[in-house]
């Protein structure tokens, strides 16, 4: 069977626990008809069990330290998403006031809209344009970029869709209005702003998008220091419009990790010279090419161990800055380039997001910014208003994952990856304290998992909670919970999530290509209390 076309294992793996133990027995019965291989295999148990982490075959032991303290705290909105700017280009076919839209964008709430990207910086307000005689593309992903026009309705009815859906909106001005002397004209970002603050509207904004990457895609050059400027000025007007709590979040760079670092190199000359600007930094980033990536770059370990690469390069631009300010992931997907087309939107692109809000979370990223709720290959909500697999990933993160991350074990940069939080006090039973573990097997055959805990005896009654994540086949664009194909109610409610539930000495079966969340309900760990 090619796994990377059809996964159909373990359908019904938690219905006959007791035939599987006696099936494993009797392998076992089987393995030690030696003395000599008994042996081997109790040294080798025994040495397993001593220590974090380690591979038994397909066989995994993962500790947790009840004693630890928070390896990290990420914003109460770490999971959030984005509109692109180009949308606003045709609003009668944005779905932002469909109460289905709506009521999906709600499921992910507390969150940020971030209404941004590369057409941020052709955007204008309530301004009569002169007729453009053709169309400008953008000459690597082909995009419009044309310059066009906001009306204050528009802008209205963007705030309301965020407003509705529990999300805070970020709003990326255009920073490529410029006057003869270099500098930015803000004549046309002070009218947003009065006007915003007019309708008290609660906002946090960002200026421009990707500057380090305007010449390939615009032919024009905004230096670091020169968007520094900008954004100190960007500062001064929201404070004297009355937005003095308003966040800004900068300077929206690409390309980090690069054999240039080019994104780096401008970040760091940007702090240097306004980094007092901004509340958080800010950098974009895309595993694959969108018109390249083939279902193997999904589930390939290299790729997803390019996320750490670049964390770590942006953060030290940020600790040589000296600038105490945390990091921020503004928009992100699994490909650039509107993302790969039968790909970004189905059940394999899980796997890179999961293990991108995992590690981020852990390295401490404040927030990551999906690219896109709506719009493109890589959307979480499709165009008829259904959502694509994603989105239920992201709603069962929500679910079941807090800001209070844990350490579990050593970070793994192999098939199988792991993830710890503090479960949200939401999905507490009878408020009976919790952790969350959750995570990918990318492996083309199951593996079990053992969870081994240190300083501390689970209590009688202690269960763990599964939700094991599949499809039928990678490609699929639906997705499954405990072999069950997950449907919203046609009320627009989520379906019950029903666990498989398993005592927590029982190894846990994780199936070939899926995703799982396990909350382990009885572990007291007093770091989850703060």
């Amino acid at each position: 069977m090619n796994y990377l076309v059809n996964n159909e294992w373990g359908k019904n793996q938690y219905q006959n626990l007791g035939d599987a133990r006696i099936h494993q027995n009797a392998n076992a019965r089987s393995m030690v008809s030696t003395v000599v291989v008994g042996l081997c295999i109790g040294l080798l148990v025994l040495s397993l069990w001593s220590m974090s982490q380690r591979h038994i075959g397909y066989a995994l032991i993962f500790s947790l330290d009840t004693r630890q303290s928070l390896t990290a705290r990420t914003s109460t909105r770490f999971l959030s998403y984005g509109l692109d700017t180009s949308l606003l280009r045709d609003m009668p076919n944005l779905p932002i006031n469909d109460k289905r839209f709506i009521n999906l964008a709600r499921h992910l709430s507390p969150a940020y809209v971030r209404v941004g990207g590369t057409a941020a910086d052709c955007l204008v307000f309530n301004q009569t344009l002169s007729p453009t005689p053709e169309k400008v593309f953008d000459p690597v992903t082909r995009s419009d970029i044309t310059n066009f026009t906001i009306t204050d309705k528009d802008f209205l009815a963007i705030y309301n869709f965020a407003e509705q859906s529990g999300a805070r909106m970020i709003f990326d001005l255009n920073v490529l209005l410029r006057q003869p002397n270099g500098y930015w004209d803000y004549s046309n970002a002070e009218q947003i702003i009065t006007f915003a603050k007019g309708h008290n509207l609660e906002i946090d904004w960002q200026l421009g998008n990707e500057p380090n990457s305007f010449y390939h895609v615009f032919e024009r050059n905004v230096t670091a220091t020169q968007l520094a400027t900008d954004y100190i000025t960007l500062r001064g007007l929201l404070d004297k419009s009355g937005y003095e709590s308003s966040d800004i979040i900068g300077p929206e760079v690409n390309h980090i990790a690069d054999e240039k670092h080019a994104g780096e190199r401008y970040a760091s000359e940007f702090l240097e010279y306004g980094g007092s600007s901004v509340t958080y930094v800010s950098w974009h980033q895309y595993y694959l090419n969108g018109r390249e990536a083939k279902v193997e770059d999904f589930v390939d370990p290299a790729v997803l161990n390019v996320l750490p690469i670049q964390i770590k390069s942006v953060a030290d631009v940020i600790d040589r800055s000296g600038k105490d300010v945390y990091m921020w992931i503004s928009e992100t997907s699994s490909a650039y380039g509107g993302g790969a087309p039968e790909l970004s939107d189905r059940f394999v692109a899980g796997f890179l997001w999961l293990d991108k809000l995992g590690y981020s979370a852990r390295a401490g990223v404040n927030v990551v910014t999906r690219q896109s709720l709506f719009g493109g290959n890589y959307a979480m909500v499709s165009p008829n208003l259904t959502p694509n697999p994603d989105w239920w990933v992201s709603v069962f993160y929500k679910q079941f994952v807090s800001e209070k991350v844990l350490k579990f074990g050593e970070p793994s940069d192999g098939r199988v990856r792991f993830y710890l939080h503090c479960t949200p006090t939401t999905a507490l039973l009878n408020r009976v304290p919790a952790v969350t573990s959750y995570g990918v097997n990318l492996n083309k055959e199951p593996v079990k998992f053992y969870n081994r805990i240190l300083y501390g005896i689970p209590k009688i009654g202690v269960k763990t909670f599964l939700y094991i994540l599949t499809a039928d086949h990678l490609t699929s664009s639906y997705i499954k919970m405990n072999g069950e194909t997950l449907m919203l109610n046609k009320n627009g409610d989520l379906p019950p999530f029903n666990p498989i539930i398993v005592d927590p000495t029982q190894p846990i079966f994780i199936p070939a290509y899926s995703m799982i969340f396990m909350v382990f309900h009885g572990i007291e760990v007093p770091a989850c209390m703060t």
